[in-house]
Order: structure tokens, then C-alpha cells, then sequence
């Protein structure tokens, strides 16, 4: 058995997405252990057994904006045939039919992090997921039993690093154990082990340009850290830059890259920011290496022969449409995608600190 045929053979096995193996390689938090070990109860049946079906939701959590970005995105993506899954545009949304449930917060989550709260974070993350299996949908914060409803969830994004970081793992365990087979696509996780399989080396360097928000955060160098140790890729390594939109985004990161003294091509750039355009970035790399251009003198040794891009947006939408149509659970309703927001609360007398959903449209009077 050949080298690289073995690498490829270790991605395939590695779970996708969140998915990590059963086996427990960290403890999960005591909120998980206690919903295991219930006999009976709303919180386990939700769980148990669960399978995805056809009307249910695609469900988004995160931030706000990236909520809003991604539903929105997705909504209007049109690059498959929707008869026979074929990248070729057909006038029809590739998502046509489908709702996706945005379960938002304002908070920022780092927020827990900064201020000690990591495990809490652990908790709010489980909380949400639970709120996306289930169907209830309380009408204001002071709603004690839920008076609305809403589809449960046949896929979920984990739309923040922080989220994937400090919850991924938690809901993994938790949807394992139970026998619960909603998939959990953690965008940052599925790009770093697809550059892998797509550069076949061990020694991957990579560049991963981020929202400002996140530049100096460390999220992502932990993520991949993690992601390159569980491969045993132990040459690997990464840059992380937070960029805002604009001209010569590439130029930009490039520079970055040079001033702090990186002298090692890039072998992937993986965009995490959803404000950023990766065409015009694709622009960008082909004057940067044109011999006709000096840049390629400078900028252009900065980046290596077999070099790629990945983005969140087109890794979401390649995740969810594989899975949609792998396992015949479109809707098949000739209809454009909906977006429906919820915004997660504290639960009013809980002192667990578990949440509800409220609809996006509430207004305080």
C-alpha cells in the first residue's frame, strides 16, 4: 500500500463534518452525561433514534450576521440541475423548497471564553441543538408553555468556530450515544480535512482568512491544530488573517503574509468570511502569478504549484446538497427556499440555564 493511497484511505475513514468517533477522547460536559442517562423525558426523546425526514428544517446556528448570510446565500444558489444533481444552473434554486431555520444570538460567543465561561459555552451549544430537534416555539420570553410550532431539523450547521471549538464535540457525543442520526456539518472542520485529502501531504501550509472579528481571536489556529494532530500531520501549519471586504482582498493577505516574515508558500487559502467574494480573490491569484506582472517576483512565490481556494459558503451547500439528495430527503416542492428566524432565551425560571426559541419577529412592547 502506497503512501498517498493510505493518507486518502485515513481521510475517507476520519468522520465527517463533526462526526468523531465514539470513543471518548476528552470528557464531555456533566450536561451530556445527564441526558444519557435518562430513562425517560422530553430531552431524550428527542434524541433517540431521531432520523431525518423530507419537511423538516435545514437548521443554522450561530451569530446573527453569519445566520443571515449563509440562509440568504444558499436561498439564491443556483449551480446544480435540480433532475439530476449536475453542476449546471437550471433557472431553479438548488434548494428549492427547503427551509432554513436561523437559531441567532447577539452574543458574541467568545465571549464566554474571555470570561471563563468555556464550559458554559459547551452548554449553550447543546441547548440549541436540542431547541432545533424539537418543535416547540415559544411566542414571547414570558411563554411558559409554547404556544407555537415549528419543523424539526434534518441537518444542522454550526454556522461560528466557537461553536464547532467548544460544542462539537459535546453534540457529537451526545447525538452518538443516543442514536440520534442528524448530520452536524462544522464548516471549518470540512474544509481543513478536504484540503488535506485534496493536497495529499502531510506538510500542508495554509492561510485561512477569517472576519476581522476573529483575527487575533486563535479559534481557528486551534481548530486546525486539532484537525492536523488527529490526521498526524505534524508538519502542517497555518496563518490566520482576519480581512475585510474590498479590492485586492488576495494582495492584501499576501502582504500580511510577507510583512511577518512568512517565507513558505501557501499550499490553500480557506475562506471563512462570508462578506468576502472568492471570485474576485481568483482574479487576484492570476495576476499575482502572471509572468507579465512583477507581483509574481514577490506575492507569486508566496504561493505554491498545486495551490487551491475553499470557501464556508460552497463547503455548506456541497454538504447539504450531497446529503439531501444521497438520501432522497428534499422536499421536492417546486417553491423558493424560506428562512425562518428564531432567537434563543434564557428559559424564564430555569436556573440551569437552558433556553427557548422565540420568533425573530418579536418585539418588546
Amino acid at each position: 500500500m502506497n503512501r498517498r493511497f493510505f493518507f486518502l484511505l485515513l481521510l475517507v475513514l476520519l468522520p465527517a463534518a463533526c462526526r468523531r468517533e465514539v470513543v471518548e477522547t476528552r470528557p464531555t460536559i456533566p450536561l451530556v452525561r445527564e441526558i444519557l442517562a435518562e430513562k425517560s423525558g422530553p430531552r431524550i426523546a428527542l434524541l433517540r433514534d431521531r432520523r431525518p425526514m423530507p419537511q423538516q428544517d435545514i437548521t443554522i446556528i450561530g451569530g446573527e450576521f453569519a445566520c443571515d448570510m449563509l440562509a440568504e446565500r444558499l436561498s439564491f444558489r443556483d449551480l446544480r440541475d435540480n433532475v439530476d444533481g449536475s453542476h449546471t444552473p437550471d433557472g431553479l434554486p438548488d434548494f428549492a423548497g427547503e427551509t432554513f431555520a436561523c437559531i441567532e444570538d447577539g452574543r458574541h460567543y467568545a465571549e464566554w471564553v474571555a470570561t471563563g465561561e468555556s464550559e458554559e459555552l459547551r452548554r449553550q451549544a447543546v441547548f440549541r441543538v436540542l431547541s432545533a430537534l424539537d418543535t416547540v416555539v415559544h411566542i414571547s420570553p414570558y411563554d411558559l408553555d409554547g404556544l407555537a410550532v415549528k419543523p424539526s431539523t434534518k441537518m444542522i450547521v454550526l454556522a461560528d468556530p466557537f461553536l464547532t471549538e467548544y460544542g462539537g464535540f459535546d453534540v457529537d457525543t451526545l447525538f452518538r450515544s443516543s442514536g440520534c442520526d442528524i448530520p452536524v456539518v462544522c464548516p471549518m472542520e470540512s474544509m481543513i480535512e478536504k484540503a488535506f485529502v485534496q493536497s495529499s501531504r502531510w506538510d500542508l501550509s495554509v492561510g485561512i482568512l477569517c472576519d476581522p472579528q476573529f483575527d487575533s481571536a486563535g479559534i481557528y489556529e486551534r481548530i486546525f491544530a486539532r484537525k492536523a494532530a488527529e490526521i498526524g500531520a505534524k508538519g502542517a501549519n497555518c496563518v490566520v488573517y482576519g480581512m475585510a471586504p474590498g479590492d485586492s482582498v488576495l494582495y492584501r493577505f499576501l502582504d500580511r503574509y510577507l510583512a511577518e516574515g512568512n517565507t513558505r508558500p501557501l499550499d490553500a487559502i480557506l475562506i471563512d468570511n462570508l462578506s468576502v467574494d472568492p471570485e474576485s480573490m481568483k482574479t487576484d491569484l492570476a495576476e499575482i502569478v502572471s509572468v507579465m506582472n512583477e507581483s509574481s517576483m514577490t506575492l507569486g512565490r508566496q504561493i505554491s504549484r498545486g495551490f487551491f481556494f475553499l470557501n464556508s459558503l460552497e463547503e455548506v451547500s456541497d454538504r447539504c446538497y450531497a446529503f439531501l439528495r444521497e438520501n432522497n430527503l428534499f422536499t421536492h416542492n417546486i417553491a423558493k427556499p424560506q428562512v425562518s428566524i428564531f432567537k434563543p432565551v434564557r428559559k424564564p425560571e430555569a436556573e440551569d440555564g437552558s433556553i427557548i426559541l422565540i420568533p425573530g419577529s418579536y418585539v418588546q412592547n
